[in-house]
């Protein structure tokens, strides 16, 4: 997916690593790169797209069904007049394949099981306070065993996990560096935990670039290639996707939109700083503006109230719909900059902002062209999430078969002096 990433070695799935590999291992990324990008095919056409040799590709392609990365069944009818035997095509068995999911916030882990095509088929959530980081990971790592251990059970096989963190991480280094929301939860190792516990790589990343990546390919983004994602929760968080790749950043942050400015004297945010996005739209906030209380209050019932402005403004409560109105405008501030600078096709709306609905969607459309350069806004098409709960995990589904069914680089490639004709692909197969 072009980006760094801690890994550790999952139990007999090979992800391509940059490093030169044994000649068997890499006909076998090649085959499979071929599998997923073209589809179906039978062994004469996967010879034709490699250059594996048949004799070769026969005892390759059985390997892969016997270990459940590659299927077949599915029959084509002969070739030219029809008088030759019906092809048997091999395909890559997404639906037995998946990825073990850990997420978690100020009061709760959630763990799931997404396959790779696109299904969420188990999770469980747990409401729970933590003593300390220590005891969270503890947790995490608990809830990672379990998730596996389901996968298992519905007898799939898990080709990674995914930790979906609720501040900023450093990707390369597998660790959480911060999350404004959880005191102490600072440079905190996520995958050496998760990696150790479960003896499977493991991937992080923040939850909010997870759901703009699962959006993208499975959701409300299907069919673009670059998005902007924006989701509301106790705060704000985004994700950027570009080229159908999550925008990772120098350490895999990029996509912190909660944490931009949008006003010199604004409220302050619990980041430290003043007139951030995610303090002026923060759910407890905008209640107490409804309800004419201080904004500075300590935050009550704020799911429950929130649900009630909403209905007030759909309702034509002219007081709610002023602070929507106010809350878009500043979110049309936040997104204007991101359609200036990036360039998106789309900008996909999660969290509490589907719950709003037309309420928080119709002012932003509205005031999104008086932020952004009109060329650029022009045909920026603004929608809501459909995934809900499942996009975290199905954004780490999404991740993980990319990276599992790359074509192979050139660092990749084998040495030796049985070299075939270069590959369709890219690739020289031996």
């Amino acid at each position: 997916m072009g980006r760094k990433s801690a890994e550790v070695d999952a139990g007999g799935i090979w992800f391509p690593t940059g490093r030169r590999v044994t000649k068997p291992l890499y006909n076998r990324q090649l085959v499979c790169a071929s599998l997923y990008r073209d589809g179906a095919s039978s062994r004469v056409a996967l010879h034709q797209a490699t250059g594996i040799p048949l004799s070769r590709l026969s005892g390759l392609c059985g390997e892969l069904i016997r270990e459940g990365l590659v299927r077949e069944g599915v029959v084509a009818p002969a070739e030219g007049n029809g008088r030759g035997r019906p092809q048997t095509l091999l395909e890559i068995d997404l639906r037995s394949l998946a990825v073990a999911s850990v997420r978690h916030d100020q009061r709760s882990i959630e763990a799931a099981v997404g396959d790779l095509a696109g299904d969420v088929r188990w999770r469980r959530r747990w409401d729970n306070s933590f003593r300390d980081p220590d005891d969270r990971l503890r947790r995490l790592t608990a809830a990672a065993r379990q998730a596996v251990a389901a996968a298992g059970a519905a007898g799939l096989r898990v080709a990674a996990v995914g930790a979906a963190d609720p501040g900023t991480v450093d990707v390369a280094a597998g660790r959480s560096v911060r999350a404004v929301a959880l005191p102490g939860w600072n440079n905190v190792p996520v995958v050496e935990g998760l990696a150790r516990a479960t003896g499977l790589r493991v991937f992080i990343d923040r939850e909010d670039g997870w759901q703009a990546l699962g959006e993208v390919t499975f959701g409300a983004g299907r069919g673009v290639r670059n998005a902007v994602f924006a989701t509301l929760l106790e705060g704000i968080g985004g994700g950027i996707v570009e080229s159908g790749r999550l925008l990772a950043g120098r350490d895999g942050s990029a996509g912190e939109l909660g944490h931009t400015r949008v006003s010199d004297d604004g409220p302050l945010c619990g980041c430290g700083g003043r007139g951030c996005l995610e303090a002026h739209l923060a759910p407890s906030r905008l209640t107490a503006l409804w309800r004419g209380e201080s904004p500075g209050a300590p935050p009550r019932d704020v799911d429950r109230r929130f649900t009630e402005m909403i209905v007030a403004a759909r309702g034509g409560d002219p007081k709610a719909r002023s602070v929507l109105a106010e809350a878009a405008d500043r979110l049309a501030r936040g997104l204007g900059n991101v359609v200036s600078l990036l360039n998106p096709e789309r900008i996909i709306l999660g969290g509490r902002f589907v719950e709003a609905g037309e309420a928080i969607l119709d002012p932003l459309r509205d005031r999104l062209p008086s932020y952004a350069l009109p060329e650029l806004v022009r045909g920026v098409d603004v929608r809501l999430a459909e995934l809900g709960e499942s996009s975290t995990a199905l954004g780490m589904a999404s991740y993980v078969r990319e990276k599992l069914f790359a074509v192979p680089s050139a660092a990749d490639r084998p040495t030796g002096d049985d070299e075939e004709r270069p590959a369709r692909h890219g690739g020289t197969p031996q």
